[in-house]
């Protein structure tokens, strides 16, 4: 079981001369190629799908074992290289209690790129994981000939969550470029607009996106820890799409399924001079043994975000978060930014 805890001359002559004689040349064989296919086929088949998820989670389990993300190197990149990566260390930090999230690769349903262009894509709705309540979606991609499929990215998919229906493995998926026409906005900009509408969610780019328990849990947050500072401090929420994919598959009616990152910053800065303002939580933590905020303390965020991502004729055109995945991977302080003094008399 796939389950994780924690790819001649002479002759020549002799025509010519024929043809100039005026003698009809004798007739040459025609070329009966095979038909070349209408739409290119899946990218991997039913045991090519299941290898790759074993080897896969077999990376996971050598990661987990030894904290340690080179030990997956080889089957797991970028976005899910950089959360496993920070989730050890928040591990570490906190002594064991932020504990990197349960991972299986036991698969409810797949989907896979049908193309004969790189990068290639291929998605996963899992299992429920052994010590969690909800299946994941993973991304998986193929950037070259010379690669191997390895995971890109996971979320944990949202309570309730209705998924859209995905092409089956056997027809293969369309591969969903970045810049896609064809769709209610192209994926990149999808990942855009959300990070966009995270922060100003009375702004243009919120009209895109239905509400989702990722943004409601963030916003909160903001919320509470700014409630929780307001005689000294403030609390702010920035964020901006990341530099890798986002990766994409198409579904049965002509929309998408997007997976991409974005990165989030919460800051506590203090106002008031003479006032103590501290970081708590996995903030504090991860300052050490000084939490107090002089100027500003900043906590950055990596996110996966899922988006189902209708076709641009559909009746209903908003944007579904179908999961998220996010862990604190830095925090920086600023004491320089401290508010001045105010001059006595």
């Amino acid at each position: 079981m796939r389950r994780i805890t924690h790819r001649r001359a002479v002759a020549g002559g002799a025509v010519v001369v024929a043809l100039l004689a005026g003698c009809a040349p004798a007739e040459l064989p025609q070329p009966d190629p095979d038909p070349v296919a209408e739409t290119p086929a899946p990218v991997l088949d039913a045991a090519r799908t299941e290898r790759i998820l074993q080897e896969v989670a077999d990376a996971l389990a050598a990661g987990d074992e030894a904290q340690d993300v080179e030990a997956m190197s080889s089957r797991v990149i970028g976005p899910a290289r950089d959360i496993r990566q920070a989730e050890y260390r928040l591990a570490e930090e906190t002594d064991g209690d932020a504990a990197p999230g349960p991972l299986t690769t036991e698969p409810q349903v797949e989907a896979v790129a049908a193309t004969t262009e790189f990068p290639r894509t291929a998605m996963v709705i899992t299992q429920v994981p052994e010590g969690a309540n909800l299946p994941l979606l993973m991304a998986l991609t193929q950037g070259s000939a010379r690669q191997q499929f390895a995971l890109w990215g996971w979320v944990e998919l949202f309570p309730g969550i209705e998924t859209p229906a995905l092409v089956h493995p056997d027809t293969g998926s369309a591969q969903v470029p970045n810049d896609a026409t064809g769709l209610v906005a192209a994926p990149a900009e999808v990942v855009d607009r959300y990070a966009e509408a995270l922060t100003d969610p009375e702004g243009e780019a919120a009209d895109l996106f239905a509400e989702d328990p990722f943004a409601t849990s963030v916003r909160e947050g903001v919320t509470g820890l700014d409630d929780a500072v307001e005689a000294g401090g403030e609390a702010t929420l920035g964020a901006e799409a990341g530099d890798d994919g986002p990766v994409a598959l198409a579904t049965a009616d002509g929309g998408a399924i997007v997976m991409g990152e974005i990165t989030t910053a919460t800051t506590i800065r203090k106002t008031v001079a003479g006032a103590t303002v501290t970081a708590g939580g996995a903030l504090g933590r991860l300052l050490g043994e000084d939490a107090e905020v002089r100027g500003t303390v900043t906590g950055t965020s990596l996110v996966l975000l899922a988006f189902y991502v209708p076709p641009a004729d559909a009746e209903d055109q908003t944007i579904r978060a179908l999961g998220a995945n996010t862990v604190l991977s830095e925090v920086t302080r600023d004491d320089a930014a401290a508010p001045a003094e105010e001059p006595e008399g």
